[in-house]
């Protein structure tokens, strides 16, 4: 018999519109894999009138984001509300009230993460977050975990969907920046203000995160440097092709010899043979390099 673990969700909504329907349509698959039945019992919105994609009974809905931390009927707390705050203020609330808390929130993770991680040793539960770099690349356990033990000496990656799916049309259809742009927000991958995605932020706080992670560092998002793709033309697409490169946004974080980390966010010139060359569209690709270990 399966244990029934009751979700609370903070957002509805792209991300935790899709997580709703996912847990909703493959609730009885979860079960049988997982032997947990998860239920979506309270999500918090701003306006509970909003037509939504996944049809979510009213008596689910709320406006008291506060109170879904607080219901004693809720085990475990997802976050996708995006932002420091009412987010960070939220997780550390159900922290405190020893509720496990899933977030896709860079931004918070990424500038408060090592008060909501204390927070979460002090309560002694889960504050997990892999979907807050690389969507649904199992990067973050990994670093965590399975690499722990090794020496990782640099992290590059291409971590925001939006700039790659504009810097592909570039590439392969010759197309300008703004009109590749304009597709990328008609497709619904960028957003009305696309400057977080396009001058880098959203790369640079993965990048923050990833670095942290990787070399147990203490890195923000202010930290990192950080350029992004407004400025690339068709020329320099144009004049990177004759040389046998593709332009791409990369996320590198490297640790040196001395100890000292460089963590950058930037366009830069990819050799057409190399992997991340061929990460097409709105596709995230990350390579994780160690120093080899002693046999």
């Amino acid at each position: 018999m399966s244990e029934t673990v009751k979700v609370g969700v903070l957002g509805c909504g792209n991300v935790g519109g899709a997580l709703v329907a996912i847990v909703t349509r493959d609730s009885e698959l979860i079960a049988a894999r997982t032997g947990v039945r998860l239920e979506v019992t309270r999500v918090a919105v701003r306006s509970t009138a909003k037509e939504r994609q996944v049809p979510i009974p009213e008596d689910v809905l709320t406006h008291d984001a506060a109170g879904v931390v607080a219901d004693p009927d809720v085990d475990v707390v997802v976050e996708v509300i995006g932002g420091i705050e009412p987010a960070r203020t939220l997780i550390l609330d159900a922290l405190k009230a020893g509720k496990p808390v899933i977030t896709a929130n860079k931004e918070l993770i990424a500038n408060v993460g090592q008060e909501l991680f204390e927070a979460a040793a002090t309560a002694g539960v889960d504050l997990l977050f892999e979907a807050a770099v690389g969507g649904g690349i199992p990067l973050i356990r990994p670093l965590r975990e399975s690499l722990a033990g090794e020496r990782i000496v640099r992290v590059t990656g291409i971590v925001n969907g939006t700039t790659n799916f504009i810097l592909t049309r570039m590439s392969e259809d010759g197309a300008a920046y703004a009109e590749a742009l304009a597709e990328a927000q008609q497709l619904g991958y960028a957003e009305r203000d696309p400057t977080a995605d396009v001058e880098g932020f959203d790369a640079g706080a993965k990048a923050a995160i990833l670095a942290s992670i990787a070399f147990g560092a203490r890195v923000v998002a202010g930290d990192v440097y950080r350029e992004g793709i407004s400025g690339i033309t068709a020329a320099d697409i144009a004049f990177a092709k004759r040389l046998g490169y593709v332009v791409k946004l990369l996320a590198i974080a490297e640790r040196f010899d001395t100890g000292e980390l460089a963590v950058r966010v930037h366009p830069a010139m990819v050799p057409v043979d190399h992997p991340l060359a061929s990460v097409r569209d709105s596709f995230n690709a990350v390579f994780i390099e160690a120093t080899q270990s002693a046999s």
